[in-house]
């Protein structure tokens, strides 16, 4: 599978708080300025041109679409239910790799609550490797199914388009997460949360080690 099949492949660009504060609502990606235009007097007609094809903000200069993760502990009710859990942080460091194309879009983030990881433009289904190392060098790993609908979408004729995507089903292995759940399964630049993976917590793990 090609590298442009993803809207766009970061090491860096991740959000590790270990206060868990809010997740960033619409950060996205600088957009540069235009380039200097020459030519006299139809250089200044040709730019008039392009800043009023895009005027009254039709073109939104936050247009970096990524899929927006937030990490909670597994809670459950006496029913055994899975309860709204409380937000956490990743003690461990996580290195999330996309298999098909068998690369690192987040690579070694430590106290994490969360990540912004971006989506290929046309495959049916994102498959992502989470692989956890805790300070004794010791690993974990578990395997995200992410099934989406990609659409093509612009704000306006003058503007560049982009790929949005709808969440149409997600599942996962469980050695470390218990659950995922579709929070929102409309993926853009809004910069809202889209998925929550909740993890098992040492008394989960501890109950489970005594029924066994």
């Amino acid at each position: 599978m090609y590298l442009n099949n993803w809207s766009k492949i970061i090491n860096t660009n991740y959000f590790s708080l270990r206060h868990h504060s809010p997740l960033p609502h619409g950060r996205g990606m600088g957009v540069g300025l235009l380039p200097s235009l020459t030519g006299g007097v139809w250089g200044w007609v040709f730019g008039l041109l392009i800043f009023t094809s895009c005027d009254n903000f039709s073109c939104p200069l936050n247009n970096s679409v990524e899929s927006v993760y937030a990490f909670y502990a597994a809670e459950r009710d006496d029913a055994g239910e899975l309860i709204t859990g409380r937000a956490v942080s990743i003690g461990d460091t996580l290195t999330v790799r996309a298999i098909d194309i068998d690369s690192v879009i987040a690579n070694k983030l430590i106290n994490a609550s969360g990540m912004k990881l971006p989506m290929s433009y046309y495959n049916e289904t994102d498959v992502l490797e989470l692989l956890f190392t805790d300070t004794q060098n010791r690993t974990g790993r578990d395997t995200l199914w992410i099934t989406k609908h990609n659409q093509h979408h612009w704000d306006d004729p003058s503007c560049a388009v982009h790929i949005w995507h709808t969440i149409t089903d997600l599942r996962s292995t469980h050695n470390l997460i218990d659950t995922v759940v579709v929070s929102n399964p409309e993926v853009n630049y809004d910069g809202l949360e889209n998925i929550q993976i909740y993890f098992r917590t040492s008394q989960e793990s501890d109950e489970e080690a005594t029924q066994e």
